[in-house]
């Protein structure tokens, strides 16, 4: 019988390896999220096929090499990630890393969802470690998706407040006021409101230049802006639309944003006529500075539905009107 049960034990045993090898071929053949294996230095050691496409690479000319090499942000928590699974093992649950990826095309920005574990050495006693091995797949597309979900939602329901707050205005400016104030929160660091006065431009209202706050009218206005031709405010009045536009690399000395009569901050514009029964009113700029995004054109579509509302409450200023419900 112990015969038997050697014999019994053994071809199980070749089962099993031959499983546990043809698993490992699969893995890193034909899987469809990326494996990659660490040593104790965090150097990939072997990837699959995945994730080379994944990471902008082959899957021999990768080998070796810093992760720092391939990965330009986001390193750093992928390489503590590793560290503490080499140190205290595997996490309970999987991890979302945003990376941003060098390549010949320039940087992509993308989320893995990430899963770790600790390899260690099956032939001793003690478990050696061998390094670690990453599992992700990529899921940019459903995040970004979720964050435009979530981001939508947070604008309409701004919108909804600023209209509530604007009807309890008896004075249509400081309506028009109220709707700016509930748009800036999470959008921008400043807004402009130049009103046309002829053909020339007129500083109306404006957050602090210098620290955040409300926007409110400003003292002692009427003066025409002497805005230089091509200014974003010109030209959004020019197009009867929006314009957006960025200081490009250099952000450090805020010329870009003085010579534009701006807060030495601002980095980003996005420049939205005025309008309301078919006239030109003004415009209103949005200023970002060097921490956020420049505008793209989801933004721009929520300032024209933010212009609207303070283009209406403007007109009726000018008329002399109580501010609409």
């Amino acid at each position: 019988m112990g015969t038997v049960y050697c014999a019994f034990s053994e071809v199980h045993a070749q089962i099993d390896l031959e499983r546990a090898i043809a698993l490992s071929e699969a893995l890193f053949e034909d899987a469809s999220w990326g494996v990659v294996l660490v040593d104790v230095d965090l150097r990939p050691t072997v990837v699959n096929a995945h994730a080379a496409r994944a990471l902008g690479g082959g899957r021999t000319s990768m080998l070796g090499r810093p992760l720092g090499e391939l990965i330009a942000q986001g390193v750093e928590e992928l390489e503590g990630a590793l560290q503490h699974v080499l140190a205290e093992g595997a996490p309970d649950a999987p991890a979302e890393l945003w990376v941003t990826l060098r390549g010949g095309e320039g940087t992509r920005r993308r989320c893995w969802r990430s899963g770790f574990l600790r390899l260690a050495s099956p032939l001793t006693e003690e478990p050696v470690p061998l390094g670690a091995g990453w599992v992700f797949q990529d899921v940019t597309d459903a995040r970004l998706a979720a964050q435009e979900a979530d981001r939508l939602r947070f604008r309409s329901n701004q919108l909804h407040r600023a209209s509530r707050s604007a009807a309890e205005c008896e004075d249509p400016m400081e309506a028009a006021m109220a709707s700016l104030d509930f748009a800036l929160a999470g959008f921008a660091d400043h807004a402009l409101v130049d009103l046309m006065a002829g053909e020339r431009l007129v500083r109306a209202a404006a957050t602090p230049a210098d620290a955040p706050g409300p926007c409110l009218p400003v003292a002692g206005g009427g003066i025409p802006l002497r805005y230089a031709p091509g200014h974003p405010a010109l030209q959004a009045v020019d197009r009867t639309g929006s314009v957006r536009t960025s200081a490009g690399a250099d952000r450090t000395d805020g010329e870009w944003a003085r010579r534009r009569q701006w807060p030495p901050d601002a980095v980003h514009a996005l420049s939205t006529v005025l309008r309301s029964r078919g006239r030109t009113l003004g415009v209103v700029t949005f200023l970002r500075s060097s921490h956020r995004a420049a505008f793209a054109r989801p933004d721009a579509m929520y300032a024209e539905s933010v212009a609207a509302r303070v283009a209406a409450s403007v007109d009726l200023h000018q008329l002399g009107g109580p501010a609409a419900p």
